[in-house]
């Protein structure tokens, strides 16, 4: 019986140092993605969870605020059930997960929510609609713009008057033509 014997090669200077120098180096780069993928999501205490793709600028919506959305809205299977490039929308009617989807956002800001089916449709989903009962839905929400409430009864108001003056004759020198509109980005 013979036994075959391998040399050892004695370690270079330096490698052993080189080798635990690249080691933490790969945990400080993971520990940093992980730290910033992780700032991107977030929960809420009624359970909406959600990833922040842009976070946009101004002011935040609340719940009494009217919106101009683009949306895109998918079952868990990936169907998409409901898609629109520029919806008005008044938050207060809205179900409640995706109202505070938008309460979540900025002026140019998106994101996607994840809305359990307690804050979505519940067991009374939309008739004739696609979404089966109890059944948590995906949004991809952009919010384009927003208004106050006050700053909508204003403009139904003028356009009430315009109206009112037109049937009247005409608008009185000085009076704008036209009701006020949401700007468009």
């Amino acid at each position: 019986m013979s036994v075959t014997a391998v040399p050892l090669q004695p370690i270079r200077r330096g490698s052993v140092r080189r080798l635990w120098l690249a080691v933490v180096l790969v945990l400080a780069i993971a520990a940093v993605l992980a730290w910033a993928g992780s700032r991107q999501f977030g929960q809420t205490a009624s359970g909406l969870r959600y990833q922040m793709i842009a976070e946009g600028t101004g002011e935040s919506p609340t719940r009494d605020d009217f919106a101009l959305v683009a949306y895109k809205g998918t079952l868990p299977d990936g169907t998409v059930f409901d898609e629109n490039e520029g919806a008005p929308m008044e938050l207060q009617s809205l179900v409640p997960g995706f109202a505070e989807a938008v309460t979540l956002l900025k002026r140019g800001g998106s994101l996607r929510a994840w809305i359990p089916a307690e804050l979505a449709y519940g067991d009374s989903p939309p008739q004739g609609g696609v979404i089966p009962p109890n059944t948590p839905l995906q949004f991809d929400i952009n919010l384009l713009e927003f208004k106050s409430r006050a700053e909508v009864m204003e403009a139904q108001q003028m356009m009430q008057l315009q109206q009112m003056m037109q049937q009247q004759g005409g608008a009185p020198e000085g009076m704008p033509q036209g009701a006020p509109e949401m700007p468009q980005q």
